[in-house]
């Protein structure tokens, strides 16, 4: 089968659809024909893996048009082009698709409009109530028809969640048949040149620094267990549009020296940092479904997270992980000092994350789903 896999992220750079293309193609060119359409600057080349760059430099109509001519070029005589979000990616495959009674498969894992919404400070609404109301001006609003436009006229829509399913389907009036469920994938391990060595009430948080990932209530969390463990110590390895107001934050409550603010690291090193700490915290107000839980549960390092659709889906209660309710730092506290205190817990916890990666969020289980997808919408006549 000949595939157009676009993507807006592409190794070396750091982030989701970057890692999960270079994990995704590695699977699959031995038994396709695979041609990545990217934006990138500097393309790491990938073994078996046709590239086509896209420069990013250029207004917003010009990348979008530059996009559109490369999946034009590279979708001849394709069997079906599969997209990794529905904006940058997804309008020029879809406008393409149409055109070339083209199969398109979407993989949709959040609301880039409402994201945006809320980096800016343009709407206080949680996702769902947002859903129902967008706000946040006229450029939010547009974002939020394209993406519907796209989400109706993919030909299948694939999301990492059942709850984002559940708000595909309700608030974009996508039919249910075309949307299916195919939960995040990770490596059991990653290979890392560094010698890990347990550093006693490390946490760790991994995160774009962006309002809802909820990084101000772990920093929260810190002061208060400060009180009980003078060598509590916090990582933060992300960056983002909080990153500065955080920081001002971390010297109001007088943390600086507990608390080291990474930016944006390698997978490498951040898989270092991670093994090298005992709690990882993720104090997020939305998720899809949080790949970075999974490579925790990899990695054998218990986790706190907040009681949210998508985490929740992943995370059970004492089982593989312990939860707290969102804007919680007390609550987020004292969970973390559950675990500080009885490492017998954690073992519990590491214990139940391992079997449940080693399962459902294994490779094999999403390449089947997937496999699956890519034949059943290259089989049926073009919508």
């Amino acid at each position: 089968m000949k595939i157009v896999l676009a993507t807006s992220l592409y190794p070396p750079e750091i982030g989701g659809p970057a890692m999960y293309t270079k994990e995704l193609c590695a699977r699959l060119h031995t038994k396709h024909d695979i041609t990545v359409v990217a934006y990138t600057d500097k393309g790491q080349p990938l073994a078996g893996v046709n590239l086509s760059a896209v420069n990013k430099s250029g207004i917003l109509p010009i990348r979008l048009s530059k996009f559109f001519l490369a999946v034009w070029q590279a979708s001849k005589g394709a069997d079906l082009i599969y997209a990794q979000n529905a904006m940058a990616a997804g309008l020029p495959v879809v406008i393409v698709s149409i055109l070339k009674h083209k199969p398109f498969v979407l993989k949709f894992v959040g609301d880039e409009a409402w994201e945006r919404a809320s980096q800016h400070r343009l709407t206080q609404k949680r996702l769902e109530e947002f859903l129902i109301a967008p706000e946040g001006g006229w450029k939010i609003k547009m974002m939020v028809a394209i993406q519907g436009f796209v989400l109706r006229h993919a030909t299948m829509v694939m999301t990492p969640s059942v709850h984002l399913r559940k708000k595909i389907i309700e608030a974009y009036r996508v039919n249910s048949s075309r949307v299916m469920v195919n939960y995040n994938a990770t490596e059991k391990i990653i290979w890392s040149p560094f010698t890990p060595q347990l550093v006693k009430h490390q946490i760790i948080t991994t995160a774009r620094l962006v309002t809802w990932k909820g990084t101000g209530g772990i920093i929260r969390a810190v002061a208060i267990l400060k009180q009980k463990f003078s060598d509590v110590r916090l990582i933060v390895a992300g960056d983002g549009p909080e990153m500065d107001s955080l920081r001002e934050l971390t010297r109001q409550l007088n943390l600086t020296e507990k608390i080291k603010f990474l930016g944006n690291i390698s997978q490498v090193e951040t898989w270092h940092w991670r093994k090298n700490s005992e709690v990882y915290v993720l104090n997020s107000t939305y998720e899809g479904l949080p790949h970075t839980v999974l490579t925790s549960f990899a990695a054998l390092i218990p986790v706190v997270a907040t009681n949210i659709p998508g985490t929740n889906e992943v995370v059970y209660h004492e089982k593989t992980g312990l939860l707290v309710e969102p804007d919680q730092p007390e609550q987020l506290a004292t969970m973390i000092e559950r675990l500080f205190n009885d490492p017998d817990l954690g073992k519990k916890l590491v214990q139940n994350g391992a079997k449940l990666l080693a399962g459902k969020f294994s490779w094999p289980a999403h390449l089947k789903i997937l496999n699956g997808i890519f034949q059943t919408v290259v089989a049926k006549p073009y919508h």
